[in-house]
């Protein structure tokens, strides 16, 4: 039990890691270092989605075969009928919409704004499992959503939301939460019995696919062959597909099924501390107030844990 609690927080901080760093991520797809717009913020949704679709295909292609096949091995995973429309769910709501209203939002937001408000994802996330999937959750779990949401909210009121006349825009980032409380419920408690590489290459290459279009017809080549900064700017993209997407749902998925949904879910507060990470380097001063926030976070996460452990 100790080695698999271990692997699951060494997963865990890789993801709040590759996580907290997707927002500045999207920010330099969209804009150069003076700030000038490079890739528009559906150019960037679009490409991130399909390229990490194509980095996924080996896996997917064998996924396809696997299930296809007419007298597959002992082994298989067969994904019956009722699984197709939870992978459907999962593809449009737990990468589809997010990836364009995230850079959507941060369009007239800031990455760091776009990253606070993540960390409301716990909280939907046991939300729409209790009113959508009827399963309860050890009192433990839900104290430690509220610890970590408090830590956030301490976080929040310390770095502020911004004055941008455009704050409205971060409802977009609330939908976004909203959307992968319900990918990563159907996830732990509709899909938990298929491989997650298997279900994070089948669903990115649902959207993959169309994403694919859209980034052709958007005029994405355009952008990458003829814009100064396109080149540097489609490098950022590449990282956030390949490690931010492609790899990171892996392990998000592969974390939900393990431990807990609660548990997965709680990446989006730690993100918060790789965000503040960020600013430092950015020369943004780190202090006291956001260590003592950053505990009070970690607490709420090791609770949601132990709160899973209970249940197994």
């Amino acid at each position: 039990m100790a080695s698999a609690r271990a692997q699951h927080f060494i997963v865990f901080f890789l993801l709040a890691l590759t996580w907290g760093s997707s927002f500045i991520l999207m920010k330099l797809g969209m804009e150069d270092s003076e700030g000038n717009p490079v890739f528009s913020a559906n150019q960037v949704a679009s490409l991130r989605l399909s390229i990490a679709a194509l980095v996924l295909l080996p896996f997917s292609a064998r996924a396809i075969y696997k299930i296809t096949a007419k007298n597959p091995d002992r082994n298989t995973q067969r994904v019956e009928k009722q699984d197709w429309k939870w992978l459907m769910l999962v593809a449009v709501f737990g990468s589809g919409f997010p990836a364009f209203l995230f850079t959507t939002s941060e369009t007239f937001l800031s990455s760091s704004v776009a990253g606070i408000l993540n960390s409301l994802t716990p909280l939907f996330t046991l939300i729409l499992g209790i009113l959508l999937f009827s399963k309860p959750s050890h009192p433990r779990q839900v104290v430690g959503i509220l610890v970590g949401l408090a830590g956030a909210i301490c976080l929040i009121s310390i770095n502020g939301l911004g004055d941008s006349e455009n704050w409205w825009y971060s409802l977009l980032v609330v939908i976004a939460t909203m959307c992968y409380g319900l990918s990563v419920n159907t996830i732990g408690y509709r899909l938990s019995h298929l491989n997650p590489i298997e279900i994070s290459a089948i669903t990115l290459l649902i959207v993959g696919i169309p994403c694919g279009f859209i980034a052709l017809g958007s005029g994405a080549v355009d952008v990458l062959t003829e814009h100064p900064s396109g080149p540097a700017a489609f490098g950022y993209i590449c990282i956030l597909a390949v490690a931010g997407t492609a790899f990171a749902v892996i392990g998000y998925f592969w974390l939900a099924q393990r431990a807990s949904v609660l548990f997965a879910s709680s990446v989006a507060y730690v993100m918060q501390l790789v965000a503040v990470g960020w600013g430092v380097y950015a020369g943004e001063k780190l202090t006291v107030f956001h260590l003592l926030c950053g505990l009070v976070i970690l607490a709420g996460v090791y609770l949601v844990n132990r709160g899973a452990a209970k249940k197994l």
